[in-house]
């Protein structure tokens, strides 16, 4: 499933940000043999880079919905009628709630309405600045400046995590027989969710298994 998001950055997301599902493909011929506690390094090394993808992610996240929340501030009083500043400041507050989370990723709907819904507030708040060209208000001028940037960015961050997540999931496919004899927690890991589609249904060439 796929949503647009604003300002330029809609074909680069119809391509990039899809809906969660899991990797696939089976166990290959030409799989190399890796003893269990090489196989435990592996894991733990991908376990932590997604991790810390994950982290940087929903940080860039957090810090947008923030200066958005100060570019309204930003926004000269005269500029905003009161209560659609108040109604802008509700909006931006209920997105801390809207959002998904390590458990509701799976959930491609939920992650459409956020993105739809963080489009819809900066859209709003853009309505008050100067369709073409700067504000004039320094302050103005660097948040809406950032928060395209930081937007921008969702692209390139939710790749770099699908690329970890990907390389964890072909980790436990490929020696999903050997992770019983791992003990816990890694012989109940299940795959990381994407926010890409993975055609499921996909063969998995033994040449693929070995890269």
């Amino acid at each position: 499933m796929k949503k647009e998001l604003f300002f330029g950055v809609a074909v680069a997301l119809a391509v990039g940000i899809m809906g969660c599902a899991k990797d696939s493909g089976k166990t290959g011929k030409l799989v190399r043999p890796i003893s269990d506690e090489q196989l435990k390094q592996e894991i733990t090394v991908l376990y932590d880079t997604l991790n810390g993808k994950w982290n940087v992610m929903m940080q860039s996240d957090s810090v947008k919905n923030h200066q958005m929340e100060e570019l309204l501030a930003a926004i000269p009083p005269e500029a905003i009628q009161a209560q659609e500043r108040a109604n802008l400041q509700q909006s931006i507050h209920r997105l801390t709630s809207l959002r998904y989370d390590r458990k509701t990723v799976r959930d491609s709907d939920r992650i459409d309405a956020y993105d739809m819904a963080q489009d819809s507030v900066f859209r709003a708040l853009r309505s008050y600045l100067p369709e073409n060209g700067p504000t004039g208000v320094a302050l103005v001028d660097s948040l809406n400046e950032s928060i395209t940037s930081l937007h921008t960015g969702t692209v390139f961050y939710r790749g770099r995590y699908d690329q970890t997540a990907k390389e964890l999931n072909t980790l436990l496919r490929r020696y999903k027989k050997q992770l019983p004899n791992l003990g816990k927690p890694y012989d109940t890991l299940q795959p990381a969710p994407l926010f890409q589609w993975v055609d499921k249904n996909a063969k998995t060439t033994d040449e693929e298994e070995e890269q």
